[in-house]
Formats: C-alpha cells, sequence, structure tokens
C-alpha cells in the first residue's frame, strides 16, 4: 500500500473502473454464437476481470502488450467467456462473435456503471486533486458525462483537472506519455500522483514507467500472485486514502 501522506493527487482509467461491458450486448454477441443467456450483472462484473487476468497471462509470455494487437483482446474474450461457463466450442464461438463486433466498429458495450466506484470516486475527489486518463475511442469526455462520471471543471458530476484521451492525445498506455497532460494539468510529480486502474499490461506497467505509484483494483483476488498494491473497489480505495 502507498502511503497517503505522499499522495497529492489520484489519477484513474475509465474501463474497469468507472465502467464494464454492458450485459445486454453481451448477450447480444452470446446469441450471435448460438447461447441462449443473459448474464447477470454480477456475471459480467466478474467475467471482466476474468478477462483482465487473461490478459496478464499473455504479458507473461511477452515483453509488453499492444492493445491493438486483435491477440489481445482475443485472450482478454477467452478469459471473459470462459468465466460465464461456456465450453471450449462456446468460448470459440463468442470471440468470434465479440471480434467481429469489433471490427465493425460497434459501440455502446462498454456503458455498465460501477455505481459504487462512481461513488467513491466522488468521495476522494473531495480531498485529492483528480484526473482520468484512459485509452480510448476520443469519446473518454463524453463517456463520463453520459455516464455520470465527471467532467472537467464545474458542472453536475464530479469535477476533475483533465480527462485525457489516448486516441486525443495520440499515445496509449502503457507508454509514459500519456500521463504528462494530466500531470502538469494537476501540477504535480508524478510520485505525488496515485494511478488507479484495472490491468496490470497497461495501468501497472504504464504508471510505473511514469514514476508514478499505481493501485490496481481486483476484486476477486486473481492477481494476488503480484506484489504491486492491489484493492478490490473505490470504495475501499477512499477508505485506505482517508477521503
Amino acid at each position: 500500500m502507498v502511503d497517503p501522506a505522499g499522495i497529492r493527487a489520484v489519477v484513474f482509467d475509465m474501463g474497469g473502473v468507472f465502467l464494464i461491458p454492458h450485459p445486454d450486448p453481451i448477450a447480444e454477441t452470446l446469441a450471435a454464437a448460438g447461447v441462449d443467456h443473459v448474464p447477470s450483472a454480477e456475471e459480467v462484473h466478474r467475467a471482466h476481470y476474468r478477462g483482465v487476468r487473461a490478459i496478464t497471462d499473455l504479458l507473461a509470455s511477452r515483453d509488453a502488450v499492444d492493445e491493438l494487437d486483435p491477440d489481445v483482446w482475443g485472450h482478454y474474450d477467452r478469459g471473459y467467456y470462459g468465466a460465464l461457463g461456456l465450453d471450449e466450442e462456446g468460448v470459440a464461438a463468442a470471440s468470434a462473435a465479440r471480434g467481429r463486433q469489433r471490427r465493425s466498429g460497434a459501440g455502446g458495450v462498454w456503458r455498465h456503471v460501477l455505481a459504487d466506484n462512481v461513488a467513491a470516486f466522488a468521495r476522494i475527489a473531495r480531498r485529492f486533486a483528480v484526473a482520468i486518463v484512459s485509452n480510448n475511442d476520443g469519446t473518454a469526455a463524453a463517456q463520463c458525462a453520459e455516464h455520470g462520471i465527471a467532467q472537467v471543471g464545474p458542472g453536475p458530476h464530479t469535477p476533475v483537472v483533465a480527462i485525457v484521451d489516448s486516441t486525443e492525445v495520440g499515445v496509449a498506455k502503457p507508454d509514459p506519455r500519456i500521463f504528462r497532460p494530466a500531470l502538469e494539468a494537476l501540477a504535480v510529480e508524478p510520485g505525488e500522483a496515485l494511478y488507479v486502474g484495472d490491468t496490470v499490461h497497461a495501468d501497472v506497467e504504464g504508471a510505473r514507467a511514469a514514476g508514478m505509484p499505481v493501485v490496481q483494483l481486483d476484486p476477486y483476488g486473481l492477481h494476488a500472485d503480484h506484489d504491486h498494491w492491489r484493492t478490490p473497489d473505490v470504495v475501499a480505495l477512499a477508505d485506505a486514502l482517508g477521503a
């Protein structure tokens, strides 16, 4: 755990922290694969973090993971749909259907709001300066507004100093350069800004490369074999930070 006394700002990822894939489009993907099942909110929550662990396992065999590589998300999908209880054939079919969905540019999947995390984020923002840094498609700020997460400056949601979108700035995690705009806007040194994310390959590795302390959201203890700081959710993080 990082000593809160040394933290002046907290920077958050979006996917896996505030938003995960919604059950409805996942059900559509399953139907396209010939599987008649509408997953519950609890099922898609666990499945997301199983998918994240699958990418971590891929990282173990590589020096780095590029999120633009379809094989990365293929690993995520196999972990994800396996967690929904599909057999090997069903996992392959669902993964293929999800791959076609991505290639078509279909959006609206990452829209299931983790409301408790959003509420705890607001608690943290009352004590620390906050920002968001996301590997995204150019719509991070719009998603934050649409889903009641945040906006830059005053407004109806939690105010943040910056929302940095990888598509807009032209660099993505784990490249440490993506954190610079947020750190500059927050006017803090990297070591004074805690980064909060859900993945090892992008968030933990990226924040470490930028010189930032980092905590991974790991609600099911799937990364207990790693030595970095992990916490089950933003609620527990807010408690740990005294927010």
